[in-house]
């Protein structure tokens, strides 16, 4: 059995497909099994991923379902043993089909958009997902719900440093409607002595303003690209993040947060998400500071946040659907 992935990552559209594919592919690794990631661009960040688990990269000059693409999976030479994973909103019903007709096809799904899934695994690990929607589209497995996010290892193992407590702001790879700081401007405001930590991911084109921002306030600490995210969440008072990946560590490291939905494809985290949720679709809302004063105030609350958080998500999800991948 080896593991193919295709999916995209940029400073444009971000790390979270691709850092959501690497927490399946650092536990394939763990089990023996070969990875390779077919990627529209290997940039150093996702190179220095790749490298941690020794898998191979390829980049492919173009689009799901151009030329490049097809010839970049036809030089691969399937066998029936092997798994294709395919986390991409470019995908279509079409695409899906064709690598199925070589090779075993898992698909990471978050949108349901599809009139039909011709593929033998479906991920989603949305904990609103559910069977209903998905059972006159497909005759595919499904891996359905918090037990199957997708988390990397690091979340599930005791932090190498643990830190004292602080607000930490995460959002994703890239962030490019510079919430981070934004959020940290709004929270500063609100909360002057309370120290802030923002973790900027490797695709942020905004570091520079963030690096400026810190030097204004020293209660505001920048970490640019760390090699282990879970060592800066840990120990915080209060995590915010968007929508998304991030949600699923935190909450596997126990800790509590508050998560802004920024986009329509995160909508699904405002009827079902471990932590409170705000609608930050049309902008930050103006009272975000209050928010996270009144939360700051209330430890008990937070900790109650965080147990039941804990309680959804375990942080096992990789192992489940590699388990599941064996014997389908």
């Amino acid at each position: 059995m080896r593991l193919f992935i295709r999916t995209e990552a940029s400073t444009q559209i971000g790390m979270g497909h691709f850092m959501r594919c690497f927490a399946i592919a650092e536990e394939a690794w763990a089990q023996g099994i070969e990875v390779t990631f077919l990627l529209n661009a290997l940039d150093e960040a996702v190179s220095t991923r790749l490298t941690q688990i020794g898998a191979r990269g390829i980049a492919v000059d173009g689009p799901l379902g151009g030329a490049a693409d097809f010839m970049a999976m036809s030089a691969l030479c399937f066998t029936r043993q092997d798994w294709l994973l395919i986390d991409s909103y470019a995908a279509t019903e079409d695409y899906i089909t064709l690598q199925k007709n070589a090779v075993r096809v898992a698909v990471i799904d978050d949108l349901n958009a599809l009139a039909h899934f011709d593929c033998d695994l479906i991920v989603n690990p949305a904990q609103a997902a559910r069977t209903i929607d998905y059972e006159r589209k497909t005759r595919a497995k499904l891996l359905l719900g918090a037990d199957y996010a997708l988390i990397r290892r690091e979340f599930s193992e005791p932090p190498v440093s643990p830190r004292s407590g602080a607000i930490t702001l995460m959002f994703g790879g890239s962030d490019p409607m510079q919430l981070s700081g934004r959020c940290a401007e709004a929270v500063h405001i609100a909360l002057s002595d309370t120290s802030i930590r923002i973790i900027a991911g490797p695709a942020n084109r905004h570091g520079e303003s963030l690096m400026a921002l810190s030097r204004t306030n020293t209660s505001i600490e920048v970490f640019s690209s760390p090699a282990r995210v879970a060592d800066v969440l840990a120990g915080s008072d209060l995590v915010i993040t968007a929508a998304g990946g991030s949600v699923g560590e935190v909450a596997a490291m126990g800790l509590p947060a508050l998560v802004l939905v920024v986009y329509d494809n995160q909508a699904a985290a405002l009827k079902a998400c471990p932590f409170p949720v705000i609608d930050a679709r049309h902008g930050l809302p103006g009272d975000l500071g209050a928010r996270v004063k009144a939360l700051m105030n209330d430890p008990d609350h937070r900790a109650e946040i965080a147990r039941r958080a804990h309680a959804v998500v375990d942080g096992l999800g990789p192992e489940r659907i590699l388990e599941a991948m064996r014997h389908v």
